[in-house]
């Protein structure tokens, strides 16, 4: 068994100047209308360092532990492994010596967004809060998961640039990936959609959650749709928490989006009936990825080798970077952005509440995502996904999306019409030219069920089993 310590990583992708200070005098307000020139965070403090440091050793004793407890520390890992929905065939390839990973893999996941703890940043409004050490892991695991999608939807899968090209090409994928970076930046800017101000803030008018109190996955889910609704974003946000899609509020005015379905799959840990699932969930094409993690401990999943998931941790701490006037940064600006070092936990040690991702830009990627997962439940796989053709009941519609104020009462379908009409629901049929799919039925509205028949999903995923983060 490999295991891949991060503990000099932090120096490694996120070091900065040692010279560059935040400016902590200014506002909320001063935040959002300011713009300096410099793009540099504050170099990382050394109580920073030092928790990090600490936190890397913890993790990397804990794993090791573990796996010598689960028999798995002198095992070799799987030869097989899939990052968001790309296959990788280790067994042919010549690995880099201090990851365990061939080269071209360590590029694909360092082009994953990886949102972590910041500090340095305005106060939250309402709060002296300057950073989310400690109480924010969870909403940083969920905005790792949005900047995925947010890279799908106008990068694609596979795409590569040079910092430093002057190609047209090179500088149109750097100034899309600077953008969708920058949705994530902690301020009050309008383009940082998804601040950690902003999702401190929601949580707060519609979970009832004080700044600083932690939040679960469902609830994180909700902040993402909600923040996505009031920016009129490009991708629409969907979420439910029972585990059924219905069609109807996503097809008739169809639009790229992002289906967040949260799920709870056990009591203390993930009940193994659902491993599978979850595998197949991350070898997707449409997978965005899962936000989930540890007990008491959030973690975003990008991939799975054999029975173990490779996944980005928030717990890191570092400063916040600074919007620049133009919007144009160096590698080193956003470096903090990449981790180029993966690191594997076993499914039996996964808590059992999490929210899987799925990406679809078309209306043909819905379909298609439909048909795998119901092949996956001919096969004999426990999916935690369905698909309904309808709309959702309206004591479930705000379980699901809508184009009103989160939260309200008075939520809607996306799939109805300003004046209130209702548009005439979309049934969707298996893919042309799919003969391995003549069993897939469109219009299945029952629960996903067990060889005995009884429905096997352990409850709706509840933001009350999270309770402390570390």
């Amino acid at each position: 068994m490999v295991f891949v310590s991060n503990v000099a990583e932090p120096r490694q992708d996120g070091e900065m100047p040692a010279n560059v200070t935040a400016n902590k005098s200014v506002s909320a307000n001063e935040q959002a209308s300011a713009h300096p020139a410099s793009a540099h965070p504050a170099a990382e403090s050394a109580a920073d360092m030092v928790v990090n440091t600490l936190r890397e050793w913890y993790v990397l004793a804990s794993d090791s532990i573990a796996s010598l407890l689960d028999g798995r520390f002198l095992q070799q890992p799987a030869r097989d492994l899939w990052l968001l929905g790309k296959h990788y065939d280790l067994s042919l390839e010549q690995t880099e010596s201090t990851t365990g990973y061939p080269q071209h893999v360590i590029d694909d996941f360092s082009r994953l967004i990886w949102c972590t703890y910041r500090s340095h940043y305005a106060p939250i409004a309402q709060s002296q809060f300057t950073t989310d050490a400690g109480w924010g892991c969870m909403l940083r695991a969920g905005q790792t998961l949005m900047a995925q999608a947010l890279q799908l939807h106008v990068l694609g899968r596979d795409w590569t640039f040079s910092w430093t090209s002057s190609d047209p090409e090179h500088t149109k994928r750097r100034q899309l990936y600077t953008r969708v970076v920058s949705e994530f930046f902690d301020d009050y800017d309008p383009r940082s959609t998804f601040s950690i101000q902003r999702m401190a803030a929601l949580g707060q008018q519609f979970e009832g959650k004080d700044i600083g109190e932690w939040f679960g996955p469902y609830g994180t889910a909700r902040i993402l749709r909600g923040l996505a609704q009031q920016a009129s974003h490009d991708v629409t946000v969907y979420t439910t928490t029972d585990g059924v899609v219905y069609l109807a509020d996503i097809c008739a005015e169809f639009r790229p989006t992002l289906i967040l379905v949260a799920s709870m799959l056990g009591i203390d840990r993930v009940n193994p009936v659902y491993y599978a699932f979850i595998q197949a969930s991350l070898m997707l094409p449409q997978s965005a990825g899962i936000a989930g993690g540890r007990p008491s401990s959030a973690l975003y999943f990008a991939g799975v080798q054999g029975d173990e998931l490779l996944y980005l941790d928030p717990h890191n701490t570092r400063p916040a970077v600074t919007r620049t006037n133009n919007n144009e940064y160096l590698q080193s600006d956003l470096a903090s952005y990449s981790c180029p070092a993966p690191r594997r936990i076993a499914m039996s040690r996964l808590d059992p509440c999490m929210v899987f991702g799925y990406y679809c830009a078309t209306l043909e990627s819905l379909i298609d995502l439909r048909s795998r997962i119901e092949l996956l439940a001919d096969d004999g796989v426990t999916a935690i996904v369905s698909f309904d053709n309808g709309h959702a009941p309206e004591s479930a519609i705000p379980e699901s999306h809508g184009s009103g104020p989160v939260g309200s009462e008075s939520i809607k379908s996306e799939a109805r019409a300003d004046d209130g009409r209702v548009s005439t629901p979309v049934l969707l049929t298996k893919l042309p030219n799919d003969s391995d799919n003549d069993d897939a039925s469109c219009n299945s509205t029952s629960r996903p069920k067990s060889e005995s028949g009884e429905i096997v999903l352990e409850g709706e995923c509840s933001d009350e089993e999270w309770v402390t983060d570390l």
